[in-house]
């Protein structure tokens, strides 16, 4: 759901930020999406390569997103940091924990996937907050925000979960971010089977927002009262 500001005036110190946070974020996914689209074209769809080319703008702004955390919990938006958490969580765990750490996971045919539904989505998502803040959101931005999510998001989580997939190996074997006993906390963790639970916490996950994403919808551009969120 996206955030509401609390302030009605766009020229409190609040909203102020929150513009130049999101503008600043829509700017950085625009990048994102350009270089994946550049690099797809250029190499005729040949993934190799396509993370040393988008992967120093990607973690930054991916990063960035905890401060979405922030906004929650100070007030500055009107969005519940339990809804908001898990969110950030999940694509912060694929960019960090995953492609970052696993290399194989980069040259998986998820990668360019979620590339371009996580872009794509992103670039209207923040256009849309900030010019919702000046009430300035046309109708074309409004249709594409709650429409392009029944095509995006099935995309990205699928390209998620073969990124994931693909690491599975590499975890296995390397053991990265694995705990292994003895030692002083006397506790054991195996990030391989950390992964596969990860996996299949999409599968109660998915449907419920995906579900939630068709309510917003029918909410503002159904046929009855219209609701800009």
């Amino acid at each position: 759901m996206p955030p509401k500001p609390k302030a009605d005036d766009p020229s409190s110190l609040g909203n102020l930020y929150l513009i130049f946070y999101n503008v600043f974020l829509t700017l950085g996914w625009l990048i994102v999406l350009i270089q994946t689209v550049h690099h797809l074209v250029h190499e005729q769809g040949n993934i190799t390569g396509l993370w040393e080319n988008t992967s120093s703008v990607l973690l930054i702004f991916q990063t960035l997103a905890v401060l979405e955390i922030m906004h929650s919990a100070v007030g500055l938006v009107s969005s519940s940091v339990m809804m908001v958490l898990p969110q950030v969580f999940s694509r912060l765990m694929v960019t960090w924990a995953i492609l970052y750490s696993f290399e194989d996971s980069r040259t998986s045919i998820g990668f360019p996937m979620l590339l371009i539904a996580w872009s794509v989505t992103e670039v209207i998502r923040y256009s849309f907050y900030f010019l919702n803040i000046l009430k300035q959101v046309p109708f074309l931005l409004t249709f594409l925000r709650y429409t392009l999510f029944i095509g995006l998001y099935p995309l990205g989580v699928t390209g998620e979960i073969l990124c994931v997939y693909a690491a599975l190996p590499a975890a296995a074997e390397k053991k990265i971010y694995s705990v292994s006993m003895p030692n002083a906390l006397n506790f054991a963790f195996d990030f391989y089977y950390g992964l596969i639970v990860f996996v299949l916490l999409y599968f109660p996950v998915f449907p419920s927002l995906y579900m939630h994403m068709f309510a917003q919808r029918r909410k503002v551009l159904g046929g009855g009262h219209k609701k800009k969120e």
